[in-house]
């Protein structure tokens, strides 16, 4: 099991991006959650727990899928952090 922390930037909130994201979450067998930045309104971060594969899977689709939902969710950059929340401290979050 993988433990991966993820910030993406660009047209992520108020556009169901966190929703999205927990589906793809959830279709891959991924417990996860993602929590939006109060300061800076295009920013998201995320804790992944799963299958390395299928997490590097949905970091890539995060990474190359424009738009991601029909509300217009676009990820513009993605960093891989070295550290994060808990799932469990995340505002929307899914535990398979």
């Amino acid at each position: 099991m993988a433990r991966t922390y993820v910030r993406v930037q660009g047209n992520v909130q108020k556009v169901m991006f966190r929703q999205t994201l927990i589906r793809a979450m959830v279709k891959r067998g991924i417990s996860g959650g993602a929590s939006n930045n109060r300061q800076q309104k295009d920013l998201v971060d995320i804790t992944m727990d799963g299958n390395a594969d299928e997490v590097e899977a949905l970091v890539e689709a995060l990474r190359t899928t424009k738009p991601l939902n029909s509300w217009g969710a676009e990820v513009v950059t993605l960093a891989v952090l070295t550290s994060g929340l808990d799932v469990d401290a995340h505002q929307v979050r899914y535990t398979s």
